[in-house]
């Protein structure tokens, strides 16, 4: 479980902007493995890998139609998730209460997505892929603090890159 996890992770760092399906269906894996631990289903790990990953191909299918829409709500979600997970990760410490991190970093998230779409879907894949690599991963004695900088520099610019070399498709 953990390696798909990690997988998603660098897909969702490298290619967000990319494969929007790709980054829904990311946050559809994590969204499933949390509602499967919240239902009751985490005492096997297939059930858990059952839930999450017909979670994440509803998204998939899903983006395929309503392609703005399904990644204006996987960006909802993927603020709240990195609200949620990054500060613990980091050693950071949070003012706000986990509904309200969650609620508020979601939402920043959707806006920012709404406004500019392509840009912010970069920083949120790339922010979303770093803190599912840094959940799933231990890096031995290098801090998190700087495998976070690295991973999320480097996401940006491979994401920047590749977007500048990708014939124009259409503009939702």
């Amino acid at each position: 479980m953990r390696l798909i996890l990690i997988v998603l992770g660098f897909v969702s760092l490298v290619g967000g902007n990319l494969l929007p399906w790709m980054f829904v269906g990311s946050v559809g894996f994590v969204l499933g493995s949390y509602l499967a631990g919240a239902m009751g289903f985490d005492q096997s790990e297939w059930q858990v890998l059952t839930v999450s990953t017909a979670i994440g191909m509803v998204g998939v299918f899903l983006t395929f139609y309503v392609r703005k829409i399904m990644v204006l709500v996987a960006g909802f979600l993927a603020g709240g998730y990195i609200s949620l997970t990054l500060p613990s990760i980091l050693g950071w410490i949070m003012p706000l209460g986990k509904l309200q991190a969650f609620l508020l970093f979601g939402a920043a998230c959707l806006v920012i997505l709404l406004l500019w779409y392509s840009l912010s879907l970069i920083l949120v894949s790339t922010l979303a892929g770093t803190t599912l690599i840094l959940q799933n991963m231990t890096f031995g004695t290098i801090s998190q603090e700087a495998i976070f900088v690295v991973l999320l520099v480097f996401g940006l610019i491979a994401q920047y890159v590749l977007m500048q070399y990708t014939p124009v498709q259409d503009k939702d």
